[in-house]
């Protein structure tokens, strides 16, 4: 019986390990309707206020329902029904190492970037089954209709609130502004603009919280991620690093400094020499 209590235990803390490992993405800030998420080594669960979301995750808004996010790099995200995100990578410790991909399956988000994108747009990115869409800045909602959806013509959509995305399929990219929107399919050439912003980009029910919460939290991003920071003591490593390199890069200018003295010693000392054998040799010719 203890033996087997004793497996029993150590098969829970196995399947227990890999959850407390994972990276926080974010929290549920918002949420109306049902919402399934589903993670590595952890049952899947229905989404309730305030529950931790991590990398790997993935979230899935069942019809009528809708999520909102607040991300743990003080990004905000907003899912609409009929969705499915995975969090595929999600780091915001605060360093050069933050990045965000987060990849739509299906459905409808809107997105306000926090610190990952403000510090390195390049570490930031939205993934959909047809295109990757990269940002300078920025709130934009991305759409991705699998064939027979009634919401709209199938592909990936792009529109942009303010700032800029770049959305980029294998056979080119097109640059979106503020009040415009971009369309991709594989029956098109490219991803292109579109004439209209399409009228099923229209705000969900909540869309004015989300609106007031990620904007106040927009203005507070330095000081978000400097609290971070400080918390990791990560200033005071990297003010260690740097300190060591000046140490290193002064003993480096003094071994630098020492080699042309140490070669005009040479030199004096072969002169020198020189000198000695050539008095012996007068001496011995005399």
């Amino acid at each position: 019986m203890t033996r087997l209590l004793a497996a029993a235990l150590l098969a829970l803390a196995a399947t227990a390990a890999p959850a407390q490992d994972r990276r926080e993405a974010g929290r549920v800030d918002l949420i109306e309707g049902d919402v399934l998420i589903e993670g590595k080594g952890v049952p899947d669960r229905a989404a309730k206020i305030d529950d931790a979301v991590y990398e790997g995750d993935t979230v899935t808004t069942l019809a009528g329902a809708e999520l909102q996010l607040r991300m743990a790099d003080g990004g905000y995200l907003s899912l609409r029904e009929n969705t499915k995100i995975t969090l595929t990578t999600y780091r915001a410790n605060g360093d050069d190492q933050d990045s965000s991909l987060i990849d739509l399956a299906k459905g409808a988000l809107r997105s306000v970037t926090g610190w990952i994108a403000k510090q390195r747009a390049s570490a930031y990115s939205i993934r959909t089954p047809m295109v990757t869409i990269g940002v300078r800045g920025t709130d934009h909602e991305v759409v991705h209709f699998e064939p027979g959806d009634p919401r709209g013509e199938p592909g990936s959509y792009d529109k942009v609130n303010e700032g800029r995305t770049l959305m980029r399929s294998k056979s080119g990219t097109v640059e979106v502004g503020p009040n415009q929107s971009a369309r991709f399919h594989p029956d098109l050439r490219s991803p292109r603009l579109l004439p209209s912003v399409p009228n099923f980009f229209r705000p969900a029910r909540n869309e004015q919280r989300f609106v007031e919460r990620s904007r106040i939290s927009a203005r507070t991003l330095e000081v978000q991620r400097a609290d971070l920071r400080a918390r990791r003591g990560l200033d005071r490593q990297e003010k260690k690093q740097v300190q060591k390199k000046v140490v290193e890069k002064k003993r480096f200018e003094k071994k630098a400094e020492k080699k042309p003295a140490e070669k005009k010693q040479f030199e004096k000392k072969q002169f020198e020499k020189r000198q000695v054998e050539k008095k012996h040799l007068d001496k011995k010719h005399k």
